[in-house]
């Protein structure tokens, strides 16, 4: 064993953008980074894309939303072409989102 960390979650270059009546709006702008076995957490200021970053790795936006990166790739599952229904079968038992706000603690997603 050569001790190297096998990448588990691999987010580069990771956008999200939602359709208005005025135009598109990017709520998140080119988000990267890759994680082994480690934990993350995502801190900063409120509306700076947190959560929609959570949410589009996990596959809960809304339908209009428009997710687009280089690469989003879970355990070399690749997270933009998954089947709906293959993404399913990853929350909640293989990845999981924690979201501040205490009313969302018990949802099993």
């Amino acid at each position: 064993m050569s001790g190297e960390t096998k990448t588990l979650l691999n987010v580069d270059d990771l956008r999200v953008t939602f359709p208005t009546r005025t135009g598109l709006i990017e709520a998140v702008r080119g988000v990267s980074f890759s994680l082994g076995r480690e934990r993350l957490g995502i801190v900063g200021e409120s509306g700076s894309g947190k959560s929609q970053t959570g949410r589009a790795i996990m596959g809960l936006t809304p339908p209009q939303a428009r997710i687009s990166a280089n690469k989003l790739a879970f355990d070399g599952i690749d997270l933009l072409t998954v089947s709906p229904r293959e993404r399913r079968k990853l929350r909640g038992k293989r990845i999981a989102m924690i979201l501040q706000d205490p009313k969302y603690s018990l949802d099993p997603v």
